[in-house]
């Protein structure tokens, strides 16, 4: 939870923080808590530290350090004592620097990640190396991260007081304060509407960073935009047209503030005194036209336009830019809509596109999944002359890969027969593994076999594609020979290739051939190749052979293989072995990967305990991971008739599932998939489920879930239960169709219900002659069959009673 968040809990923290350091005792009630407080509070406490920055001069710094801090600054200092005030080592010799860096580096974010910040730079410290400006951007970046996830007040506070004393000692030591570190500072002030605070930090960063008054004109319009000061903001406004000067960088960052912030109104007014043709900077240009076409303010835009037309600024290829960033920032347009402006504004202009404005229209119609759009303009691009970059041949692949049309290749391919076209390796290496996804091998080759025409050689990569398209398809002879057509077009194997011979071969003595094979071609391991050990030895059943991988490479790789070991031992049945390394490396602090975590919940025993699963889904920290992990436990549960703690799982994690996540929607269908596959089909836990996620969650089940659920229905020969899930279709404004009735009809026949089976029946279309063979073997299979009655035995009398 962010600090802005708990705002009415921190107040009070830090009133009782200020009472433990000398403050005279405050009461409050409980009306008096509340946002304003929470600000006020905290820029009491954090005045004193901003106020030594805000000084004169480095000596006065220097000299006055101590005094007039206040009690809290020397508390704060205080809980720091372990940190060692850095020195600057001159003297070193430059090469051993540079030996060193890339160690200390990984040192410094490791360090300030797992151990904190201040016991970051005592390590350094105690390790006889002095902090250099990147440890300490680090180190600042730490703290403010911190302090904004944090619903501590007190240890907010202390974080940001830290900072501000990093802040002093790189002033001190002449390091340089770039936007990068003290951008996010101001950004947390301007969000905690700390205005005093925020002046006095930028009148030090002013004196200690020379050059940063135009970012600084950024911030403290956002600072005016947060506070809602409209004096304040009018006031900037108006020093361009009260001074009758040209638009200078500090004024440009107002622009831009406006922009991201919506301010339409006071933008407008802004760009109607301001001369658009001295603007310096390609990138503001590009920000106002964006907005410019999400406020959908054509008239302005083009009025601007036309001033950077006449003024032949860089000619008018910046216009045409121009023209793609407005078209492309319109709110929610049919993709035709977008292309029309394109046009009519090109046209309105008398200006020609541009390849720039043509590769962002591209590019957005991809990031739009409108690739058939795109091919369409790119053809036109070709036929108008202009060179198709590699970037604009990427943005296609990329977007074919996202909606898996991987047919659109070929026509990708028939454009670069276009001779305007500029493809590189990389291009062909990438049409060559989207060919081999959709079992397109000739395809491949014939890519392959046109390399020669654009000057370009196969590479490694190449083959590899087709060798893994290959083992993907299990066809283990033609990868072998992808092998030898690599040595005949003289293409050596590197640890790519060998990794997926390793990964594919499914064979102990070959695992280790393979391995061999590549250290004598002088090829070093790398991580997919130890990956692959790993996986191919645990597929093998050879999981001691597994372990022992770990022992082959450095360490900096031993924590990353430890997961795919657990990964692999799980999905073989050897949990409780992955669990085993699980803890170990818990233990020792280490991270394992999600996709560990996963299968071990995925793969656990029928018996584990629902709480063990779900300490396990709590170390998934990214919610994406979080979502797949809590959702796998519920499958768990319904897979092992574990239902009754099912609603209490989703009833505790209901604020993090968001009915507006497609990730939520698929889970649950999975989760009712599950119910209707099982033996017994739990239809009234289904029906408690839809009742959850309507009444709870706010969100309508899907077409899919009901399907299911009825099919649960079927299995369970529950006529009751199936007419309430066809009700809940028309709750969801779902049609029925054809499955639906069949499905009914089902459920009817097996409760005997004839009557209603027979209506049911009439209700579907009788020209499908597969349908009716449905209802045929339906009525087979579920009508009733009639109890044989009992036969009553004939007594058999005796002779002497027979009279």
């Amino acid at each position: 939870m962010g600090l802005s968040k708990g705002k009415k809990n921190l107040s009070l923290i830090f009133r009782n923080a200020m009472r433990s350091v000398g403050k005279s005792p405050v009461t409050i009630t409980e009306s008096e808590v509340g946002d304003s407080l929470h600000t006020e509070v905290l820029s009491t406490c954090l005045v004193d530290h901003i106020k030594h920055l805000a000084a004169p001069s480095i000596t006065e710094l220097e000299t006055n350090e101590e005094e007039g801090t206040s009690s809290l600054h020397r508390m704060v200092n205080n809980m720091f004592s372990t940190t060692k005030t850095p020195t600057r080592g001159r003297n070193q010799a430059d090469s051993f620097k540079k030996k060193q860096s890339e160690c200390l580096s990984n040192l410094t974010n490791s360090s300030a990640r797992k151990l904190g910040a201040e016991t970051m730079l005592d390590v350094l410290s105690k390790m006889g190396k002095e902090a250099g400006e990147k440890e300490y951007n680090i180190t600042i970046k730490l703290c403010i991260q911190q302090a904004r996830r944090s619903n501590d007040a007190e240890y907010a506070f202390d974080r940001m007081a830290k900072a501000v004393d990093l802040f002093k000692q790189m002033r001190r030591l002449k390091f340089s304060i770039k936007e990068g570190v003290y951008g996010p500072f101001l950004t947390y002030l301007v969000d905690m509407e700390m205005v005093d605070e925020f002046r006095m930090f930028k009148d030090f960063i002013r004196e200690a960073s020379p050059g940063s008054d135009g970012k600084l004109a950024y911030y403290e319009m956002l600072l005016w935009i947060q506070v809602g000061d409209e004096e304040k903001i009018h006031e900037l406004c108006n020093t361009i047209d009260d001074s009758g000067i040209s638009l200078s960088v500090l004024q440009e960052s107002y622009l831009v503030a406006l922009c991201e912030n919506d301010r339409k109104e006071n933008l407008q007014k802004l760009l109607e005194v301001v001369d658009i043709t001295k603007i310096s900077s390609r990138d503001v240009l590009k920000s106002i036209f964006g907005y410019l076409g999400k406020s959908l303010l054509e008239s302005v835009a083009l009025k601007l336009l036309w001033e950077l037309r006449e003024s032949g600024k860089d000619g008018v290829e910046p216009v045409s830019d121009l023209i793609s960033s407005y078209a492309t920032s319109i709110p929610n347009p049919m993709v035709g809509d977008a292309i029309l402006k394109f046009n009519k504004m090109h046209k309105e202009l008398d200006v020609v596109p541009s390849s720039t404005s043509y590769e962002k229209l591209v590019s957005y119609l991809c990031g739009s999944n409108e690739v058939v759009t795109a091919l369409d303009v790119v053809e036109n691009m070709c036929e108008a002359g202009l060179v198709i970059s590699e970037n604009i041949l990427h943005s296609l692949l990329h977007a074919i890969e996202q909606i898996l049309e991987f047919n659109l290749v070929q026509r990708i391919y028939s454009i670069m027969s276009n001779k305007s076209v500029k493809p590189n390796s990389e291009t062909f290496k990438r049409m060559i593994s989207l060919c081999t996804r959709i079992k397109d091998f000739e395809g491949a080759y014939d890519m392959l076999g046109s390399l020669k025409n654009f000057n370009l050689a196969p590479t490694t990569s190449m083959f590899n594609s087709i060798l893994a398209g290959y083992f993907r398809e299990k066809k283990m002879d033609r990868a072998l020979m992808v092998l030898k057509e690599m040595k005949e077009a003289d293409v050596k194997p590197d640890s790519v290739t060998y990794s997926y011979l390793i990964n594919y071969c499914g064979q102990e003595e070959a695992i280790a051939e393979y391995y061999e094979e590549m250290k004598q071609a002088g090829l070093q391991a790398n991580k997919q190749v130890y990956m692959s050990l790993i996986k191919s030895y645990a597929s093998c059943g050879q999981f001691e052979k597994a372990k022992q991988v770990l022992k082959l490479p450095s360490k900096d790789l031993e924590n990353e293989l430890k997961s795919v070991l657990i990964y692999a031992l799980a999905s073989k049945g050897k949990i409780a072995d992955a669990l085993s390394i699980y803890e170990e490396m818990k233990k020792d602090g280490c991270t394992v990967e999600p996709k560990s975590i996963i299968s071990l919940i995925d793969n656990s025993d029928p018996n584990e305990d629902l709480i063990t699963l779900a300490q396990l889904a709590n170390e998934l920290h990214d919610y994406k991971h979080w979502i797949d992990g809590f959702f796998k436990i519920i499958l768990f549960a319904v897979r092992n008739n574990n239902s009754s703690s099912i609603l209490d799982l989703l009833e505790e994690a209901k604020n993090y599932l968001s009915k507006d996540d497609i990730a939520v929607e698929y889970w649950f269908e999975e989760v009712f998939r599950s119910i209707a596959e099982t033996k017994c089909s739990n239809v009234n836990l289904g029906l408690d489920l839809v009742s959850f996620m309507k009444e709870e969650l706010g969100l309508s089940p899907s077409r899919k879930c009901l399907d299911f659920l009825l099919h649960a229905c079927v299995n369970a020969k529950d006529k009751q239960n199936a007419l309430v899930v066809w009700k809940e279709y028309q709750f969801a404004e779902l049609p029925y169709n054809v499955l639906n009735y069949l499905r009914m009809y089902q459920v009817l026949v097996a409760a005997g219900d004839s009557k209603s089976a027979k209506a049911m029946v009439s209700k579907i279309p009788s020209d499908d002659k597969d349908v009716k063979c449905i209802i045929k073997e339906s009525h087979t299979v579920f009508t009733p069959k009639p109890k044989k009655k009992k036969s009553k035995k004939k007594t058999k009398l005796s002779p002497d009673k027979v009279g």
